[in-house]
Parts: C-alpha cells; sequence; structure tokens
C-alpha cells in the first residue's frame, strides 16, 4: 500500500510538473516567422481544397498535414486547434512513455524518465527561439512520430511475449504509419522491427509465418491508402512517390542531406573531432556515474553511523555534480552511455535464458526494445548529439532510459540490503535536482520576456517585445497593411513567410514554403522564377528571417542559389509600397517590405 500511495505521488509530480509548464508557456510556442507557419498554413490550405506536393510542398510524408487539415475543417483555422490536439497527442505519449518505461524499469524508473521527459523536453525553452516543443513544434511529425514509435515499442513487446495475428497486425499498422510521417520514425521503427524478431525467433522458434504476413500486410495500408487518393491527383508513380515522400524525397533531392544546415546537424562538418568530444563527454559521465555509485556501494557494505556518513558524501557529491553541470549543453554522451547500456542489456539477455524466470526475460526483453529505440533515434545526430533543437524528439529516449538505468536499475547492481533502493534514489535526486531547478527557473524567465501579443483569437500568440527580438512587431505591421486586403489576392512571401500568408489567410501562387536551401540550390531557383513568371503573386512580402547564415547565406540574394534570381524578378516587377524597420535581406538587421505588382 505504501509503494502505490508512493507511486501516485510521483505520478502527481508529473502532473504537476506538466502543468506548471504548459502554463509557463502558454500561447508561447512558435515563432512569428521561423519553421512554424508551414505547420499552419498548410492543412489551412489542404482543409480548403488544395493538393498536398502539388499546391502546397512538404519534404516529410503526408500523415500530419493531412491529419491537422481534419482538424481546421472540423474546428475551423486556428493555431489554438492544433495546439489543444498536440497536447493531448503530448498527454497520450506521456501515459504511454510512463507505461513502458514502468514495465521495463518499475515505477522508480517510471517516474524519474517521466520528469526528465517533462522538464527538459517537452516545453522548456533550451534554445533562444522555442519552436522544439511537444505544442506547437517545428514540424508536427514529431509530436505524432513520438506517438506512434511508443505504441509501436508497446505493440512489439506484446507480439514477442503473445504469439499471435492480433499484436503483429497493430505492429504493422503503426510501422506503416511511421512510413507516412518522418524518416527517423522510419529508420527507428525498421530497426525495432528487426530487434523483434530476432527476440521473438528465440523464444518462439516454430511460431509466426501468419503474424509476420498480417504484419507485412498492415505496413503496407496506410501508403496504399495515400497512394490511392494521390492517384485522383497524379499518374500512378508520382501518386506513389506522394505517399511515400517521408522516404522518397530523399532520393529525389538527396542534396537535401548535402546541405551545410544539415551536416553540422549530423556532426559531420567536423567528424573526427566532434567524435573524440563525444569520447570525452561520454567517459566523463560514466567516470562521475561510476564514482557516486561505487561510493554508494561501498557505503552500503558499512553499517550504522559510518553507513549513513558514506551516503551523505555519495548524495553532496551528486548534487555537486549536477550543480556543476551545463544542462543546456548536456546530450553529447547520451548515445555513448545508451550504446554501453545496449551492449550491457543485450549481453544479459542472452544470458536469462539460463537462468532466470519468465518474467526476468520479458523484463530484460522491454529494456533492450527501450534502448534499441532510443539509440536508433539519435542516428540523425549521431556525433553530434544533444538535448536542445531536434534533441528534443531525438535524444528524449536516451535521457529517459539512462535515467531510468540509474533511478532504478542501478540499485540491482548494489549489495543486496534493506536501504539500497532509497540509497540510489537519493543520489540520483541530487544529481538531477539542480537541473531541474535551473530548467524551471529558464523557462519562468525565458516565456516571462514574451509579451507582446501578435495576430489575435485562435491565432494570438505572444512574443518578445521588439527591443529584444522585432521579428513579432514586423509580422503585426504587416499584418495590418495585408488584412485590408480581399481574401482572392495572392501572396509571396520571402525568403520564408508561410506565417505571413497563413495570418493573412493569403494563399501563395507557388507550393513551396521556403525560398533559400535545397528548395532553391543545384538550379532550383531558376524553375521558381519561371514558375512566378507564369504565376505572378498580386503582392511580395520579404521580411527577416534569422538564422540564414547557418545555410551559408550572409544576405539574402548574394548569389544564385539563396535568392538572388528571385530578388532580381521582384526588382523588375513590383515596387515598394510599405516599408518597416531595417533591411530584410541582411541578415543583421531586421525590417519588412511590401511590394506590390507593376502593371503594365
Amino acid at each position: 500500500m505504501n509503494g502505490q500511495w508512493l507511486e501516485g505521488a510521483g505520478i502527481l509530480t508529473v502532473i504537476t510538473t506538466t502543468v506548471y509548464f504548459i502554463v509557463l508557456s502558454w500561447r508561447k510556442w512558435c515563432h512569428p516567422i521561423v519553421d512554424s507557419g508551414r505547420e499552419l498554413y498548410t492543412p489551412w490550405r489542404l482543409s480548403e481544397g488544395a493538393v498536398l506536393y502539388r499546391d502546397v510542398d512538404d519534404v516529410y510524408g503526408p500523415l500530419s498535414q493531412y491529419f491537422n487539415a481534419v482538424l481546421f475543417k472540423l474546428f475551423g483555422p486556428g493555431m489554438m486547434v492544433l495546439a489543444v490536439a498536440n497536447l493531448v497527442i503530448f498527454a497520450g505519449i506521456l501515459g504511454l512513455a510512463y507505461l513502458l518505461f514502468r514495465r521495463a524499469w518499475g515505477a522508480v524508473g517510471a517516474l524519474g524518465a517521466s520528469v526528465v521527459f517533462v522538464t527538459f523536453f517537452a516545453f522548456c525553452p533550451l534554445l533562444d527561439i522555442n519552436i522544439f516543443n511537444y505544442a506547437l513544434p517545428y514540424s508536427h511529425e514529431a509530436t505524432h512520430g513520438m506517438l506512434v514509435t511508443l505504441g509501436l515499442i508497446w505493440a512489439v513487446g506484446r507480439w514477442v511475449e503473445v504469439p499471435g495475428l492480433g499484436w503483429g497486425g497493430v505492429a504493422g499498422g503503426l510501422v506503416g504509419l511511421a512510413l507516412v510521417l518522418k524518416p527517423e520514425f522510419i529508420f527507428a521503427a525498421a530497426v525495432l522491427v528487426v530487434t523483434a524478431v530476432i527476440l521473438r525467433r528465440r523464444q518462439w522458434p516454430q511460431r509466426g509465418g501468419m503474424s509476420v504476413l498480417v504484419f507485412a500486410v498492415a505496413a503496407l495500408v496506410p501508403t496504399a491508402v495515400f497512394t490511392c487518393y494521390f492517384m485522383r491527383y497524379f499518374p500512378p508513380i508520382e501518386a506513389l512517390s506522394a505517399a511515400g515522400r517521408a522516404w522518397w524525397s530523399l532520393l529525389l533531392m538527396p542534396d537535401i542531406l548535402a546541405t551545410p544546415y544539415q551536416v553540422s546537424s549530423a556532426g559531420w562538418d567536423h567528424p573526427v573531432e566532434n567524435f573524440i568530444q563525444h569520447i570525452r563527454k561520454t567517459a566523463l559521465v560514466v567516470g562521475v556515474l561510476g564514482g557516486i555509485g561505487s561510493w554508494v556501494a561501498l557505503g552500503l557494505r558499512m553499517r550504522g553511523f559510518r553507513r549513513a556518513i558514506m551516503l551523505m558524501v555519495a548524495v553532496a557529491a551528486a548534487l555537486g555534480a549536477g550543480i556543476l553541470a551545463d544542462w543546456s549543453a548536456n546530450g553529447k554522451s547520451l548515445l555513448g552511455l545508451v550504446l554501453i547500456y545496449l551492449c550491457f542489456a543485450w549481453f544479459r539477455w542472452r544470458r536469462s535464458a539460463r537462468w532466470a524466470t519468465r518474467e526476468q526475460v520479458a523484463t530484460q526483453q522491454w529494456r533492450l526494445l527501450l534502448a534499441v529505440v532510443a539509440s536508433a533515434m539519435m542516428a540523425r545526430m549521431i556525433l553530434n548529439g544533444r538535448i536542445v533543437q531536434f534533441g528534443f524528439f531525438q535524444a528524449v529516449l536516451a535521457a529517459m532510459v539512462v535515467t531510468a538505468v540509474i533511478c532504478a536499475e542501478a540499485a540491482e547492481w548494489m549489495p543486496n540490503v534493506k536501504e539500497r533502493r532509497l540509497s540510489v534514489v537519493l543520489a540520483v535526486a541530487g544529481l538531477l535536482l539542480p537541473g531541474l531547478v535551473w530548467a524551471g527557473m529558464r523557462a519562468r524567465e525565458y516565456y516571462g520576456w514574451q509579451t507582446l501579443a501578435v495576430a489575435d483569437a485562435r491565432d494570438r500568440f505572444y512574443h518578445f517585445e521588439p527591443e529584444i527580438e522585432a521579428s513579432g512587431q514586423l509580422m503585426n505591421d504587416v499584418l495590418g497593411v495585408l488584412r485590408e486586403l480581399p481574401r482572392e489576392t495572392t501572396l509571396l512571401a520571402l525568403p520564408e513567410g508561410s506565417m505571413v500568408n497563413y495570418l493573412a489567410r493569403l494563399r501563395s501562387p507557388l507550393p513551396q514554403f521556403q525560398y533559400y536551401s535545397f528548395t532553391t540550390e543545384a538550379g532550383r531557383e531558376k524553375g521558381i522564377v519561371d514558375a512566378l513568371r507564369l504565376r505572378p503573386p498580386d503582392r511580395v512580402v520579404v521580411i527577416s528571417r534569422f538564422g540564414l547564415g547557418d545555410f551559408g547565406i550572409v544576405r539574402y540574394g548574394e548569389r544564385d542559389g539563396a535568392g538572388r534570381q528571385i530578388i532580381q524578378w521582384v526588382n523588375q516587377n513590383y515596387r515598394i509600397t510599405h516599408r518597416f524597420g531595417g533591411d530584410p535581406l541582411a541578415t543583421d538587421q531586421r525590417g519588412a517590405y511590401i511590394l506590390s505588382r507593376i502593371r503594365d
């Protein structure tokens, strides 16, 4: 009964922490320009009859955009419609993650992992741009994909435990959903399924033929459904390409992965240096955790007052390590830690059949499956592991696995005395407490600065005052002009302005959602200018998009592939009617132009 009460108190703590971060961040989950507009403009256009990959483009699979389009169709367009839906999805993610980690590491491991998830990954603004969260992320495939992946882990785990068609079909269907989402989830699903087949064949060597067939058929269903839908608008091969855009785009435009931004994001820009840094960080964390754990183990071998002193020193050392840690820069050790644990878990699983009960074997399998997916999810940042930016979904399972291991499983390695679990939990609490406090304070300070209301009604969100960051005020200024235009007016927003199109409810004549990087490189910019000649927009907005330096652009329009041909065409055919702030083409200034077409 005491254990149930303690677990209930822990769950209440997780819920309270979640509410705290949601309240702090309420309506502050997106950016006026960067990476947020596509996730609103695209479903709005689809809800009005546009076709994905024809009228509006995307680099990921069709599932998330059409799911959000259905929400807009049912409830009307509105930023808060998607935010509320994603918060419901987040509740499912958190609940499912808790059940999975509880099955693998018990209540203590699940609670520790859940607190780390909510505090560092869900809503905490670890960067100066808060588009990496579970309410309005830069890509809604991230939230949808996390729910699908966790559901797949559960289905695959049950499929390994219980031979039969049911769980095989569920697992296949979830793999099929991953295939129409995002490459990271496709890779993780593939690695997970291979691992599950290995586990299953050892446990049930004479069964599973029909189950595998059901799995395969179910996995094809989502792609088949979308292919049939797109065949209404495209030839069969193009329809299949559209349905499989989550992976097919990498074949159509392989230079997407070769852009400087993607190369540096994965750490391949300085591979040797980054690899050595990962090794050093991993060795440092292993040393700290090993030292604290050894001290706890030594203390548990003592008795009375000496044991208490030793454990107090261990907790103090853990607290000191937590205080000295740079929590915002953590993450480079995560992949190394998970891979080390994965090797250990694999070895332990292989030996478990000789000495363990069926329940213990099942526990080892769940741990192994979670560790496999955690490592697979970090593949895209293999030499640049981080909890910031894409780490909010790519590194979260790795962080949760590491937390669960040191919270719960580490006690299994300690001397078998009554106080071992409490001792480990206290040491872990000392280690994590400074980070949890830091994250709470960081969120409170960051969100406290966001007081400027942008847009209105269900699209209202809050951004920084212009003296801190001018994008929000620029958006309000631009919207004040554009909202006076007729709804049939077409608008081109440069270099990235889907949010302008969405908030003004003015469609773009072109399908692209940005006009730099892979959409304009490799000669593609000329195709965009040719399309503009055929479908010239009524208005053009040029509004500052900070961070273009990450894509090798110092000034937008400086060269071919970086907007020069587009800007030249605009200057020849349009005149500036409104100016706000500085030069929007310069990456070190903040400003906006509104241009009107010159009529012959």
